[in-house]
């Protein structure tokens, strides 16, 4: 069932159109992702929904009802903000309490839902705690709970992990989606990290300049990308750009495509790659099927558990930068082995 339905909206700062006819629906317990670069709308659209931004046109149902022009304390959402926004003169309790007050509810009903929202969080025991006194995750569930706690109609995240540090935030994620799901409210999630939205979402929407330019499954944006932004920006990836012309048909390692423009883009996922000895290159080893390329080391980095080198690809006379935990020197002769389904031609 639709909860929140988003039709059209439009909203402009001179020639700058922040949104562009922005149209999806968030349906029951569905965590929707929007993701994009900075300045590609998905900040405002969450500010929208919010009701902080006056709309050029457009409108928002939420639960068949049209919110477009109400203002935000009567749109029963919660917006869960990057900074955590927490009061750092109250206590964790009174942090949580907050939004119950300002809705004028008794204090027996403000005590339940507090305590429900800090237990359901498991952070009761902190309390009595100032936000001074919290790590940075325990902020992070102290405003979960403050966005709960009133128990509104659709949960509005905007960056909820960026604060924490890299091994937090990917420990935290699977917690967060196992939380959300047990919340069964329908979420809309603005992250500018796509691994995070591809780990956590139900469903992704993609933006760029304002619009949304594929809407879908992790699984549906990952493997079949609309468009060379929508490839190029999920996933690690390395793009090989080719000038030539529209119809013409253009020999890239042992495949013809055809190109639809003056550039004929090539976007191959780094990870999914293999790289093999110039010897290597037998039917037993690399299916024909795979997109082969043809190419030289020219530099490496040493990443950890594998090396990122910089190949040089024969006969087009590109760059394309791969992954690897093979060992290979500069000036070595390598064979790319792409597989069906981890490269995308534009």
């Amino acid at each position: 069932m639709e909860v929140v339905k988003v039709q059209g909206l439009k909203k402009y700062y001179g020639e700058v159109k922040a949104l562009d006819d922005v149209t999806f629906s968030i349906f029951e317990s569905e965590i929707l992702a929007v993701i994009g670069p900075s300045g590609s709308g998905k900040t405002t659209l969450l500010r929208a929904i919010a009701g902080f931004v006056n709309l050029d046109s457009g409108r928002i149902i939420i639960n068949s009802r049209d919110v477009t022009n109400v203002p935000p304390e009567k749109r029963n959402v919660s917006m869960f903000f990057q900074n955590y926004a927490l009061w750092p003169h109250m206590t964790v309790y009174e942090n949580v309490a907050y939004g119950l007050k300002i809705r004028k509810m008794s204090k027996t009903e403000i005590r339940e839902r507090v305590e429900w929202a800090l237990n359901f969080l498991e952070i009761s025991h902190l309390a009595n705690r100032k936000p001074s006194q919290l790590s940075g995750g325990q902020q992070q569930r102290v405003a979960l709970a403050r966005a709960i706690v009133v128990k509104p109609d659709v949960l509005l995240l905007d960056e909820p992990l960026s604060n924490l540090d890299a091994k937090i935030r990917t420990r935290i994620r699977s917690e967060l989606r196992e939380l959300l799901k047990k919340l069964n409210i329908p979420t809309l999630y603005v992250t500018h990290d796509q691994e995070e939205a591809l780990s956590i979402a139900d469903r992704i929407a993609v933006m760029n300049h304002g619009k949304i330019l594929q809407l879908g499954t992790p699984q549906e944006i990952y493997k079949n990308p609309v468009d060379v932004f929508v490839a190029d920006f999920v996933g690690a990836n390395s793009l090989i750009r080719i000038k030539t012309k529209s119809g013409e048909q253009i020999k890239v390692g042992n495949k013809i495509f055809v190109a639809k423009d003056d550039f004929l883009t090539l976007v191959i996922r780094v990870d999914e790659a293999d790289l093999l000895s110039a010897k290597q290159l037998t039917a037993e080893n690399v299916p024909e099927q795979n997109l082969i390329l043809k190419a030289v080391v020219v530099d490496k980095l040493f990443l950890g558990s594998k090396y990122k080198y910089k190949l040089k690809i024969d006969e087009i006379e590109e760059y394309v930068y791969l992954n690897s935990n093979k060992i290979y020197a500069n000036g070595d002769k390598v064979i790319i082995a792409i597989p069906a389904g981890s490269y995308f031609v534009f």
